[in-house]
């Protein structure tokens, strides 16, 4: 599995519009974990994001109340 589809499938199983902002370090941390556990190293996923993880998070999180919204 690429990183960006680690990404994918990570964000679709841990984020909802109910994901707060707040849960960033959490997330951030469960995220790593489960990234070494499928031996991906937080450099690439932050290379798939193309920027730090606790920003793309975030957008993912506003993404996902956007969703919601609509």
């Amino acid at each position: 599995m690429t990183p960006e589809a680690f990404l994918d499938h990570w964000k679709a199983a841990h984020i909802n519009s109910g994901t707060q902002q707040s849960d960033v370090p959490t997330l951030v941390e469960t995220l790593l974990v489960d990234a070494a556990k499928a031996n991906m190293s937080s450099q690439s996923l932050e290379q798939a994001a193309g920027m730090a993880l606790e920003d793309h998070l975030i957008g993912a999180i506003r993404e996902a109340i956007e969703e919601e919204l609509r």
